[in-house]
């Protein structure tokens, strides 16, 4: 009930007065010259409110703000700082013993605690959990393994459960992708709507789709665009379900678009237009034409009214069909896209398409000989948009077409 009302009181911690005064104290000199923690002895401070703090600004996180983003690390060292300066004492309470667990799990330094210890404090709690997190937060992630995994999330209280089972399954993961699912769900349902849960749906869904669960990794993409869709790392999380929606072990028939389509038409219209943009791109890399020209297409019927991406759109739709039956239309739309309008890859993209559509309909020529092995190479499709005076080539066509005009008339 503390967690939620303060939460509520607190809507952006950027505005909260403790954060402020750290921030402040942060940047001083005074602060990267701090005195003896026995010197600066403070009784007032709470250690939980302090973490309840860092979780508001990870809350601003989750919305997108990225002057929170950018004040994170500031503000884990703030407040670690602080922590050396309290009245040893207050350790002693095992809720301040669980702030410091839900500091470190957070990204904060270990290296707090063990100063402390060195001074005599005493840390209340299971010492698996004070010590695993110690460990996590030092980067001894086996340790922090055989640790953590004698810690049942389901017996800690809810603030600090979500992260114990979320740091759980990241360390599993890595030799147990299976076995860390359990973890992952644990941590969703124990803390939803904080970066406990975005972070685990994160990381969770490409694994899920990597073990061949897809039902499961729909449900989880859907979740997490519909909650997070505005969080910072909310881009990072459309490139992989692009990757994972257009890679050949998640759709093995090039028919099952509509299934594709329908997943992607259930997120709002920016994540659409994003999603389907991205999706058309790993497609075309990754040789799934089919795919990069429908979801190209998909974009194109969403009309836009940004004019780079629509080039991008009209870019990967023209690729996708070079090495197809509309290669000539294909050529002709890739000729069209403006180079100044795209990225320096999709201008290789553009750049390679061209050449490849190009070689792949000529006829298979002799070896060059040496003498003419630098002899420019003239493309046959998009002559007339690379010249700087297009009237040059009239006189040379006009004769082209005499002479057709005269063989037509002529007997043989």
């Amino acid at each position: 009930m503390l967690v939620s009302a303060a939460r509520k009181a607190g809507t952006s911690l950027l505005r909260s007065g403790l954060l402020t005064t750290a921030l402040i104290l942060a940047a001083s000199p005074v602060a990267m010259n701090l005195q003896p923690a026995s010197a600066q002895m403070v009784s007032t401070a709470d250690p939980d409110l302090m973490v309840l703090e860092l979780q508001i600004l990870q809350d601003e996180i989750i919305k997108g703000n990225l002057e929170a983003y950018n004040l994170l690390q500031p503000s884990l060292i703030v407040i670690g700082r602080r922590f050396l300066r309290l009245d040893p004492e207050i350790w002693k309470l095992e809720k301040n013993s669980r702030a410091a667990v839900s500091f470190m799990l957070s990204g904060g330094s270990g290296s707090v605690f063990q100063e402390l210890a060195v001074q005599g404090v005493k840390f209340t709690g299971d010492p698996n959990l004070f010590a695993g997190a110690m460990a996590y937060s030092q980067g001894n992630r086996q340790m922090a393994l055989n640790l953590l995994l004698k810690v049942d999330p389901i017996t800690l209280p809810v603030a600090v459960a979500g992260q114990v089972a979320l740091a759980q399954a990241i360390l599993i993961s890595n030799n147990d992708p299976a076995g860390a699912q359990r973890y992952f769900d644990l941590a969703r349902l124990m803390m939803p709507g904080t970066l406990v849960e975005e972070s685990a749906l994160r990381r969770q869904a490409p694994m899920v789709a990597e073990l061949g669960d897809t039902e499961k990794f729909e449900r989880l993409s859907r979740r997490y665009l519909f909650q997070y869709s505005s969080s910072v790392f909310a881009s990072e999380f459309r490139d992989t379900v692009a990757d994972v929606i257009s890679g050949s072990d998640y759709l093995k028939q090039e028919d099952e678009w509509d299934r594709v389509f329908q997943l992607v038409s259930e997120f709002d219209e920016e994540s659409q237009s994003i999603l389907l943009l991205r999706l058309a791109k790993a497609a075309l890399i990754s040789g799934n034409t089919a795919f990069a020209v429908k979801g190209s297409a998909a974009f194109l019927e969403l009309n836009s009214d940004d004019a780079e991406r629509v080039s991008e759109a009209k870019l990967y739709l023209s690729a996708a069909k070079a090495s197809g039956e509309e290669w000539e239309q294909a050529i002709s739309g890739l000729v069209e896209v403006k180079a100044a309008d795209l990225s320096a890859g999709n201008q290789l993209i553009q750049a390679a398409a061209i050449a490849m559509a190009n070689t792949i309909r000529e006829w298979p020529q002799p070896e060059t000989p040496a003498a003419s092995e630098y002899v420019p190479y003239v493309p046959h499709v998009g002559l007339d948009e690379k010249l700087y005076d297009t009237n040059v080539l009239v006189p040379f066509k006009n004769a082209l077409n005499d002479a057709d005009e005269a063989l037509k008339e002529a007997e043989f």
